[in-house]
């Protein structure tokens, strides 16, 4: 196998698809197809991938002066994606960028199925380049700017731009940031969500082990705990929504954030992931949600997963705990709107840390419980009944072809009709009366056939085929002599 002698010298958070254009443009290739088989052996289809493929060749022609492992952590976004990915699809991912077969590879790690793949481009930031042509005397791809959701480059504050290739081509030009003009990925800075998601992402990107103890250690649930969304372990669904409701209308509106900020639902996807690949822009874009910022996750030390239930087991009250964050925790947990104490935020971490103080508060704020008065059922059946009547009414005297009057008509029409569909000892009279006003198939044809006698001007002399197929009737449970009947009877009419 042919070894490289001109392989250039990485830049700091330089992707492998830069490092293959200075490739390029060092030997002064005529083509990407003879750069590809020149690094990779084949015609590399990935090598613009921020998952690419083929490293085992490349590092074989580098004389293993890079390693699989090393092409992958320093060259590629692998280790943004890897905290959130369990052991076998992390092996699963390796092995297929380290041979030539990546086909799935996006699929498997849930970046297709996200929907953000529709927003990707190649991006840059202007300041990086000029700084980066004064440094190092070439710009080149920075990785972080390639990654879903990053909009604002984390070293500069400024919107990134994305690269539009001549002519309909695509990135097997082998560009240069800026070399082209580039568009701006946003309209406008975006608010703090894009610049605080795009540093926190950053900061993902180089330190994954730091960010694989954050979900070991359930971070986003100690945190929800503290902002009071959790009880007993369990996501308070109504409170958390009205809390990120007015947050997401304040989130950018533009590229992949527009996919998020539709919907709330998905946080409970990242919440609690049940055997699904968590995308890192959800994690960090939801760290923000919660208004939480770099600092946090740098400075975050757990005593007890509060879910797990270890927080309210025993009486040890572990390491010591600086007076600060105990009378921070006291201000917020006593603070707190919540009548019940233990849907308090931090309600678990003062029971295994200030047990004394939480006991006494406890004592002095007891939780009283309002005894509501007793339903009057009489008057809710008649009330039922009278709207039971209405609904009868309703549908038998509907524009258009005639609906039946069904149970599931009639309780479509009722207010909380499940009061007596469910609880019909409660409610005689409304269902006595729902009983009697069901209607029979033979009832239901017959106003049919009304109705198409006077909407189609149908004679005695119609044939009943006629009849039937203008009423909508497939299977007859009137008579013949009924039918002609009611036609005899429109016929007067007229």
């Amino acid at each position: 196998m042919d070894r490289l002698h001109g392989f250039p010298q990485p830049f700091p958070d330089e992707s492998l698809y830069s490092l293959a254009v200075r490739y390029h443009r060092l030997l002064s290739n005529d083509s990407y197809r003879r750069t590809s088989q020149e690094l990779f052996g084949v015609y590399s289809r990935t090598c613009g991938s921020i998952l690419p493929c083929c490293l085992g060749a490349l590092s074989q022609r580098l004389a293993s002066a890079y390693s699989v492992e090393q092409l992958i952590d320093r060259f590629t976004l692998l280790p943004l994606y890897e905290p959130f990915l369990n052991d076998s699809k992390s092996r699963a991912a390796r092995v297929a960028m380290t041979g030539n077969d990546g086909t799935g590879l996006k699929m498997s790690l849930g970046i297709t199925a996200s929907g953000f793949l529709k927003h990707a481009s190649f991006r840059y930031c202007e300041r990086c380049v000029e700084e980066d042509i004064q440094h190092c005397g070439s710009a080149y791809w920075h990785r972080i700017h390639q990654a879903s959701g990053t909009c604002i480059c984390p070293l500069h504050g400024e919107v990134l731009r994305g690269t539009t290739f001549p002519d309909g081509a695509d990135w097997r030009c082998m560009l240069f940031p800026a070399e082209v003009a580039g568009s701006p990925v946003m309209q406008s800075l975006g608010g703090p969500a894009a610049d605080e998601v795009s540093e926190m992402q950053f900061w993902g990107l180089e330190h994954p082990a730091d960010v694989r103890n954050l979900l070991a250690k359930n971070f986003l649930g100690h945190r929800l705990d503290e902002m009071g969304f959790l009880k007993a372990g369990r996501v308070r669904l109504q409170a958390l929504k009205s809390f990120l409701t007015p947050r997401l209308l304040c989130s950018p509106s533009g590229n992949e954030f527009e996919v998020l900020s539709c919907s709330w639902e998905w946080v409970l996807g990242v919440v609690r992931p049940r055997r699904m690949v968590v995308q890192p822009l959800k994690f960090y874009f939801l760290c923000w949600l919660l208004e939480v910022g770099l600092e946090h996750l740098k400075s975050f030390h757990p005593q007890a997963d509060i879910c797990s239930g270890e927080a309210t087991k025993g009486s040890d009250t572990g390491a010591p705990v600086e007076e600060s964050e105990i009378e921070a925790r006291r201000q917020a947990f006593s603070s707190s709107k919540n009548v019940k104490c233990h849907e308090k935020p931090g309600y678990h971490w003062l029971y295994r840390h200030d047990r004394n103080w939480l006991a006494q508060y406890v004592s002095g704020h007891p939780f009283i419980r309002r005894i509501t008065g007793l339903d009057d059922w009489a008057a809710r059946d008649e009330a039922l009944s009278r709207d039971l009547l209405i609904a009868r009414d309703q549908i038998l005297f509907s524009l258009g072809k005639p609906q039946k009057v069904t149970r599931a008509a009639l309780s479509r029409r009722v207010a909380h009709s499940q009061d007596f569909l469910r609880m019909p000892d409660k409610c005689p009279i409304s269902t006595l009366l729902m009983s009697d006003m069901l209607e029979s198939d033979h009832d239901h044809q017959v106003r049919k056939i009304r109705w198409a006698a006077r909407q189609y001007l149908l004679s005695k002399r119609s044939a009943l085929s006629v009849v039937y197929r203008f009423a909508g009737i497939r299977l007859s449970h009137v008579t013949e002599e009924e039918v002609l009947d009611i036609l005899s009877v429109a016929g007067e009419l007229r």
